[in-house]
């Protein structure tokens, strides 16, 4: 019996060591998913923009979808892309897509320009559209 004892307890600081090193494993994998982690602005503009493209597509010569196109917009003028039916408010408008434009218009499209058709309610957080932006901006 005490044969079996001994070899069980073997077997338990044996397990113990496989532990130890699965976790250092562990901790690798999770070291490697950090690196993963987008690290530039535009990268993570790039993922934060993943809601925004249910409705916009941002590749050059996509087609519109329930917004427009995207592509290049950081510069350009508000409501003039080619083939998409703009909101009276939004065609009628003088705005260029600088910074600061952009910037009022993601965090609150409809306080920024009244009668526009956006239905995203913004984004309050600074830096994610600061991300955003600079992801748009890299869209040329």
């Amino acid at each position: 019996m005490k044969k079996y004892l001994c070899l069980f307890a073997l077997l338990a600081i044996a397990s113990c060591g496989e532990n130890a090193d699965t976790n250092t494993g562990s901790s690798q994998s999770v070291a490697s998913t950090e690196a993963t982690v987008p690290q530039t602005p535009e990268e993570r503009g790039r993922k934060l923009f993943n809601e925004c493209a249910v409705c916009h597509s941002v590749r050059a010569g996509d087609s519109h979808r329930v917004g427009p196109n995207l592509h290049g917009i950081a510069g350009g003028e508000a409501g003039k892309a080619e083939g998409f039916a703009y909101s009276k408010a939004m065609a009628d408008s003088d705005i260029v897509w600088d910074d600061a434009s952009l910037e009022a218009f993601i965090e609150n499209p409809q306080a920024f320009l009244k009668g526009n058709r956006m239905a995203y309610v913004g984004q309050r957080d600074e830096a994610k559209r600061a991300d955003i932006i600079a992801y748009l901006k890299s869209l040329k």
